[in-house]
């Protein structure tokens, strides 16, 4: 509220008003003679005297009383705090009361400080003002300027003067805080409780006393938290006049409100445009919607469209969408090379608890593959190949082990190709799914005297899917559509009892698909070509695979104590385990077929291996795996001189392979290590290779360039293995001391996250507010790979550098840089540099691509006020015309 009253309403008894007098006039007396003490009187205005009049003339004592009905008039019907450090004069005769010398005033949500106060009860006036500062050598110099705090929103003013009864008011040379921004007038009338008339007004949210810029008008209507109202109005930037308006609105409410979206104006090879024109609605507290437009003279142009709702606690979304027409720039209509396209796009999202144990989140997206290169400038849409959506329902059982999801599942792939996935959809996914239960375990039975039956256990999980495809088949956009669906059930029964030192884990998987559908295959002599053929019958797989596995863990420990170490450990967790599954592909099964190709050579192929779920496995096995796992850790004392010490972790290092027995050959599986470390925490080392123990003999006439055979490297050549893959990857990140600053943008923690950040999804040239606490950071990584996967002359690699770096120039520029490099072909990918200047209120931000397709600059300076995000002038170019 502005100038909201200050009301006053002393309502005492008729038998005390001898008292009251008696205490007036104590009061004035003694305030008087202690003008020169440095303590405080203080007068509190409550329900019944509550000291004697002996113990008024204490300067920090109360009055509480309660005055006649003729002061009743005054208009005060609260509590009244006053203070003043000088004096507090009460003039009973005038019926004036006067407060010197840092007084202030407190009632309801309403404050007020000055050097003067001068409250008149007979007219319910108040009255307050500063005092010449005898300090100050001009002479001009003032103290104790009226400062009033109303619900939140503070006034400033050489005099402020205010009638409780009218409720209307007056600041002199004034001073208004609300909003975030400032208001200034030669005089600030207050006509109505809600409603302020300033003259020759001024609005800036620069908070110096010399504003960079402000609004200017002669008339300025304020309605308090609504709206204010100018005309006429002119922009002045460093007291300079650059723009004016018949009229200005401004908004001054907390919150959203409806309006007009500005539009930004500008000239490309799509002609001259006009983007983001449209209309903002706030319907209610619960739901708002946008609508925008983008012009362009040569004929192309976009619609936008978002609405957004939300229920505290209970649910949120939003349905977003676009449509837009799109020109060639290079050509005209009647040209053999013009081109027009027609994109959309389409954003659903919403997130529902019906209670604690159901959730609903859906985050679906249907766009032409097209609509990111024809409408955005962001990296991060322009690199992206595939759009991912999904729909889910998840469902607990409070107090069991059972739980339920229903899913529905999109991948749209945005670059396809003549015999790729255009487009995967699970429609829907429902499972099912029973955690560990101990059906021989009774509630009372304790963790350490189990019975060996109590230690049985099992799970179960049970999968529907319904699946479609559509695949292109050629570039001129012909389709083929097929839908699989099918039913997995999944129960495993394990125990995992302690022997000794060694943890032995016997188990039991049994498996079981339904399917409607399976698969014929023939061969055509005429022709020499395959074919085939749906059967369309229900037909179920069941196969099952069983084994036991023995893990344990040991330790090793040095103490070396020098150079601070105080020790280094090395746990070793080693684990075997076997596996026994018969061979499923046999003919009494019944999961596969066969027929006889050109050659002569009978073919086998599984009759469900175009399922959702896959056939049944085609060999037997009698499967010995094992793994070794390997931490190394240090600890090293505390740099002060307490008992802590420190931990870190030196290497870890995974060893694994296989020997499956029912192989007639090859039976040992490839060796696969993986290790990961950090140094300092400075670095991150991160790897894994696979090796194949037995030789490669090279065949000319298969189709592969040869084959491994039965023979182990270590015997015919004292090699270990041949390398079929390795990779690793190096990345740092550095950073300064985080300090204190007040630079950077006005922006709110959620305002600063990008829409991506929100949905859980951080891009790599994803922009966020600059950060100018931390006064430096630098991100490198590298990555190396290489594969041989059939012939190890066959060398495939890959190697990436990347990098990232921010630092303050000085205290208000902020500089970013990010590119990668990819080393095998010499290309530089996507380097992209963004500048920051902080300019108190101003802000520029320049972002730039400087090389590639998607190169493009954008220079923008604007208000750092939220509410004033449209004043700006923005300067851009982008190589495809796109804004």
């Amino acid at each position: 509220m502005l100038l909201r009253g200050l009301r006053y309403r002393p309502v005492f008894p008729a038998w005390s008003r001898v008292f009251w007098c008696l205490a007036l006039v104590t009061i004035g007396i003694s305030a008087v003679g202690a003008q020169t003490r440095p303590d405080t009187t203080a007068a509190t205005l409550a329900d019944s005297v509550r000291r004697a009049p002996d113990s008024l003339a204490a300067r920090t004592d109360s009055l509480a009383l309660k005055a006649d009905s003729a002061a009743t008039s005054s208009g005060i019907d609260s509590v009244v705090t006053y203070t003043a450090a000088d004096s507090i004069v009460y003039d009973v005769a005038r019926r004036v009361m006067r407060s010197r010398g840092k007084a202030t005033i407190d009632y309801k949500e309403l404050g007020l400080k000055a050097d003067q106060i001068d409250i008149h009860w007979t007219t319910s006036q108040l009255f307050a003002r500063g005092s010449v500062d005898t300090t100050d050598t001009t002479g001009h110099g003032m103290k104790g300027i009226p400062d009033l705090i109303d619900g939140g929103e503070t006034y400033h003013g050489s005099e402020i003067a205010y009638n409780f009864k009218t409720k209307k008011g007056r600041v002199d040379l004034g001073k208004t805080e609300m909003e975030n921004g400032f208001y200034y007038g030669d005089a600030i009338k207050k006509a109505e409780p809600d409603v302020l008339y300033v003259d020759h007004g001024r609005f800036t949210t620069c908070d110096l006393d010399h504003p960079h810029y402000y609004f200017a008008s002669p008339t300025m209507k304020v309605q308090v938290r609504d709206k204010v109202i100018a005309r006429p109005i002119y922009l002045y930037i460093a007291d300079v006049p650059v723009f004016a308006l018949p009229f200005g609105v401004f908004p001054s409410d907390r919150g959203r409100r409806s309006g007009l979206i500005a539009p930004a104006y500008g000239q490309s090879a799509r002609g001259r445009y006009m983007l983001h024109l449209g209309y903002y609605w706030a319907i209610n507290d619960y739901m708002d919607w946008s609508v925008r437009a983008d012009g362009y003279t040569k004929g192309s142009y976009t619609f936008y469209s978002d609405l957004r709702y939300a229920m505290r606690y209970l649910f949120s979304g939003s349905i977003s969408g676009s449509y837009g027409h799109v020109v060639g720039t290079n050509s005209e209509p009647n040209d053999p090379t013009y081109t027009v396209q027609d994109v959309f796009n389409v954003h659903i999202g919403h997130a529902q608890d019906f209670n604690p144990t159901t959730r609903l989140t859906v985050d679906f997206t249907f766009m032409s593959g097209s609509y990111f290169q024809n409408t955005s400038n962001s990296l991060n849409d322009l690199l992206r190949q595939n759009v991912v959506s999904n729909a889910t329902l998840t469902k607990y059982w409070e107090g069991t082990q059972n739980s339920m999801t229903v899913n529905l599942h999109r991948d749209q792939n945005l670059v396809p190709t003549a015999g790729s996935v255009e487009l995967s959809e699970v429609l829907p996914s429902i499972s099912f799914n029973r955690s560990q239960s101990f059906p021989f375990r009774s509630s009372s039975s304790g963790s350490s005297d189990l019975k060996w039956y109590e230690l049985i256990g099992y799970t179960y999980s049970g999968q529907l899917i319904n699946n479609r495809i559509t695949t292109r088949l050629d570039t001129a956009g012909t389709t083929s559509v097929d839908e699989r669906r099918g039913v997995q059930h999944t129960i495993t029964i394990n125990a995992a009892p302690k022997v000794g030192y060694f943890t032995l884990a016997p188990f039991f998987n049994y498996y079981e698909k339904w399917y409607d559908k399976s698969i014929n295959r023939q061969f055509n002599a005429a022709d020499s070509s395959i074919t085939t053929t749906d059967v369309k019958s229900f037909r179920s797989v069941r196969y099952f695979d069983m084994g036991i596995s023995a893990s344990t863990r040991f330790v090793g420990i040095v103490q070396p104590n020098i150079f601070g170490i105080k020790g280094i450990r090395h746990q070793v967790l080693p684990s075997v385990s076997y596996t026994y599954q018969p061979d499923f592909s046999k003919d009494a099964y019944g999961y596969y077929g066969s027929y006889v190709d050109a050659s002569g050579a009978r073919q086998r192929y599984s009759k469900f291996e175009k399922e959702v779920y896959g056939g049944a496995p085609t060999e037997e096995r009698q499967a010995l795996s094992f793994r070794i796992g390997n931490v190394f850790e240090m600890k090293t004392a505390a740099d002060d001189t307490s008992d802590r010490t420190n931990k870190y972790q030196l290497l870890n290092l995974d060893i694994s392979s296989g020997y499956n027995f029912a192989r007639d050959s090859l039976r040992f599986d490839e060796v696969t290590t993986s290790f990961r470390t950090n140094i300092g925490q400075y670095l991150n080392i991160g790897g894994s290779a696979r090796y194949n123990l037995y030789k490669f003999q090279a065949d000319t006439n298969s189709f592969f360039g040869g084959r491994r055979v039965n023979k182990l490297l270590l015997a015919e050549s004292g090699r270990f293995g041949d390398l079929t893959g390795f990779s690793i990857s190096l990345g740092t990140r550095l950073s300064g001391e985080k300090k204190k600053t007040t630079a950077g943008p006005v922006r709110s923690a959620q305002d600063s996250l990008t829409e991506r950040e929100r949905a859980g999804f951080v891009g790599l040239y994803d922009q966020q507010a600059p950060d100018f606490s931390i006064p430096w950071n630098l991100d490198l990584t590298w990555n190396y790979s290489e594969s041989r996967p059939g012939d190890p002359r066959l060398l495939y690699r890959s190697s990436t550098v990347g990098g990232a770096l921010g630092f303050n120039l000085t205290e208000f520029w902020k500089i970013t840089m990010t590119a990668s490099y990819d080393l095998i072909n010499k290309t530089i990918a996507a380097p992209q540099i963004t500048v920051y200047r902080d300019l108190h209120c101003w802000e520029m931000d320049f972002s730039w691509v400087p090389t590639g397709f998607y190169r493009n600059f954008k220079l923008e300076i604007r208000l750092k006020a939220p509410q004033l995000q449209d004043v700006k002038v923005t300067k851009q170019e982008s190589a495809r015309e796109i804004f």
